[in-house]
């Protein structure tokens, strides 16, 4: 199988969703074609939802300065990250590690990147149900089953670096499971399920990059898959007492 990933800009200062829309559409017209996975950085969608605060709006509270203190940050914005986080696990210098959505992120997910200046756009979990709405977009407009993935940048334990999983999807089975198949020797695979998701999400953004490259779409084309008209984003779920790093969690992380 061979793929093939096309990067799609988009203005910077998108209003609202219709704009987006609107915007998406006069740039996918006569490019996409049935079957291909629509790539999106959850930052445009979060500006189009308007999923953003002023930090001067934001009065910070004794335990938000302590820690921004502690951990060398702006405590307006810590703020926001204990007022969106289930759990604070700790932190480096900088930023904070949290659990919200069932999932390990910096500062719950918030960000103030790309954002505006004093900034910070909301958790990408509240974009749930968007990837929805451009399939469905997609589709009524021009008549194509495309699957749709939006995606935010995250950071893996003792590894340098981001890479990009997926917070919503819409069209695409997530995983391939490998379990009952044989391997290269003839034995049968125990345990492995391919996260197909966040693979893809991965590979979109060697284009559409983390800075002012203004891409924050992506088109990848060449991946065999089954349409499915649904949403099965919670396919790549587990529970912390699920989890293989299950041991380092603390007990009421667990207990969730």
């Amino acid at each position: 199988m061979s793929i093939e990933i096309i990067p799609v800009e988009m203005p910077i200062d998108i209003t609202d969703m219709n704009d987006f829309l609107e915007n998406l559409g006069s740039r996918v017209e006569g490019l996409l074609m049935d079957k291909d996975i629509l790539v999106i950085a959850s930052k445009i969608l979060l500006k189009a939802k308007r999923l953003y605060i002023k930090l001067d709006d934001v009065e910070p509270s004794n335990k938000a300065v302590s820690l921004a203190n502690k951990y060398n940050m702006d405590p307006r914005f810590v703020e926001l990250i204990l007022k969106n986080s289930s759990i604070v696990l700790g932190g480096v210098d900088g930023v904070l590690l949290t659990y919200i959505d069932n999932v390990l992120s910096a500062n719950s997910g918030l960000d103030r990147k790309n954002i505006g200046i004093d900034m910070a756009s909301l958790p990408p979990h509240l974009l749930r149900g968007s990837a929805e709405e451009v399939a469905e977009y997609i589709h009524r407009e021009f008549g194509l089953k495309v699957a749709v993935l939006i995606t935010d940048s995250i950071v893996y334990p003792l590894r340098m670096g981001t890479r990009q999983y997926v917070v919503d999807l819409y069209g695409l089975p997530p995983l391939i499971d490998y379990r009952g198949g044989r391997d290269l020797y003839d034995r049968t695979i125990q345990f492995t399920r391919m996260n197909l998701a966040d693979e893809i999400a991965s590979a979109a953004h060697l284009v559409m990059g983390e800075g002012d490259e203004a891409t924050p779409l992506a088109i990848v084309r060449g991946v065999s898959y089954s349409y499915l008209d649904e949403d099965r984003v919670d396919d790549l779920y587990i529970k912390p007492s699920q989890c293989l790093y299950q041991t380092l969690y603390p007990q009421d992380m667990k207990n969730r």
